[in-house]
């Protein structure tokens, strides 16, 4: 069972949909596919909550984080709400992880109070972050005094705005989390639970230019990166979930890691990576990654990466340059920056501030694709109108 909601729905999500059948909730965007998926199996909200109702072990996937109310509000499933709230609630999630962080700071601050907090007071660096969360809106590092300050600026100025455009259980501006910094390298990690056994799907690592920067321009996969981590991952996410219960339900997992050391970021409940990220996965085995979870199966570990051994797949998100209007991306230009273009999905959603998804590969060897597309100048890439 699924439920399509905004901000994106991919064309291949849709085919996969087609082909499995698998129950799709009427809403205006599910009727809106079916302009160019007629196929699809729609079926109206009384039949849909019935269908939940009546399995007994029903498999629901929501494709973001828009339809999350809905479910709380409507299912009446008090189980699978109390998962969803834990996990979007990351005041509550590190309340009942720090048996096992115990060294990880983490602060609730009103955003009344976000002005008149002493930040002197707290060992730097840290993160300032919305309590409810969406991509990377309203992420602040904070390394020094000025960075506070500009954080502050920003929240006045640009976030509560963009918190706006969302609903409150994807960005929820009442509340914010001041947590340590998290050092190592990030991963992303796409699962469900099995009963209570995680199934791992995806594992890709997300790369930055600095410390400071909370962009989420590129996610990367490779064969040695997924077989170095599978186990180590999956056993810690079985450790961790002994104090979340989590069980029957799909997750994206954000951690990072150093010196062996384990710590997550967030985990969120009911979908794997949001817009069209956990795609990749389809062009490593030929399957959509959904596939796994709706027939309860996980992949072939040892055959995934056949005749692929060599190659680094990628995920890019070309953003909107600030303060560009009316531009257009030039794919011929853009096609220069990558050694190879799987695949370009051009974005025509204003509230996203995205002009396209690239899908890329590249042999694991050219490590200077991954610097070369972190400190992409999308300006050099647009025709305007």
């Amino acid at each position: 069972m699924i439920i399509l909601e905004e901000p994106y729905i991919s064309q291949l999500l849709l085919d996969y949909l087609e082909e499995s059948q698998i129950p799709v909730l009427s809403n205006t965007l599910s009727e809106h596919a079916c302009l160019s998926h007629k196929k699809l199996n729609v079926i109206d909200e009384k039949a849909f909550i019935a269908h939940y109702n009546t399995t007994s072990q029903p498999r629901l996937y929501t494709v973001s984080e828009y339809a999350l109310n809905w479910v709380c509000t409507v299912l009446h499933n008090e189980k699978l709400v109390d998962q969803i709230t834990l996990l979007k609630d990351k005041v509550a999630f590190r309340k009942v992880c720090s048996c096992i962080y115990e060294d990880l700071l983490f602060d609730e601050i009103s955003y009344t109070d976000l002005f008149e907090f002493n930040i002197s007071e707290v060992r730097l660096p840290v993160v300032l972050k919305p309590s409810v969360g969406f991509l990377s809106a309203g992420v602040y590092t904070i390394t020094n005094l000025d960075d506070w300050k500009n954080a502050l600026e920003d929240i006045q100025k640009n976030f509560l705005k963009l918190a706006g455009t969302f609903p409150d259980t994807v960005v929820g501006d009442a509340c914010f989390i001041l947590e340590s910094y998290i050092h190592g390298r990030e991963f992303a990690i796409d699962l469900y639970f099995k009963e209570k056994e995680p199934i791992i799907i995806n594992i890709f690592e997300h790369p930055f230019t600095s410390k400071e920067d909370v962009s989420d321009r590129l996610y990367i996969t490779n064969k040695t990166l997924f077989d170095d981590y599978l186990s180590m991952f999956t056993e810690h996410i079985t450790r961790l979930n002994k104090v979340l219960n989590l069980s029957n339900i799909p997750v994206h997992m954000e951690i990072r890691v150093e010196s062996g050391k384990i710590v997550p970021i967030e985990i969120n409940p009911l979908r794997f990576a949001g817009l069209c990220l956990n795609e990749i996965h389809f062009y490593i085995t030929g399957k959509h990654p959904l596939s796994y979870y709706f027939s309860g199966t996980r992949p072939d570990y040892n055959s995934m990466w056949k005749d692929k051994e060599s190659k680094t797949f990628s995920f890019s998100i070309i953003e909107k340059p600030e303060g560009f209007q009316n531009e257009a991306l030039d794919i011929e230009k853009l096609k220069h920056e990558f050694s190879k273009i799987l695949e370009v999905r051009l974005v025509d959603n204003p509230q996203l501030n995205i002009l396209a998804f690239v899908f890329s590969e590249a042999e694991t060897t050219n490590k200077s694709e991954i610097s070369n597309i972190l400190n992409l100048d999308v300006t050099k890439l647009l025709n305007y109108k």
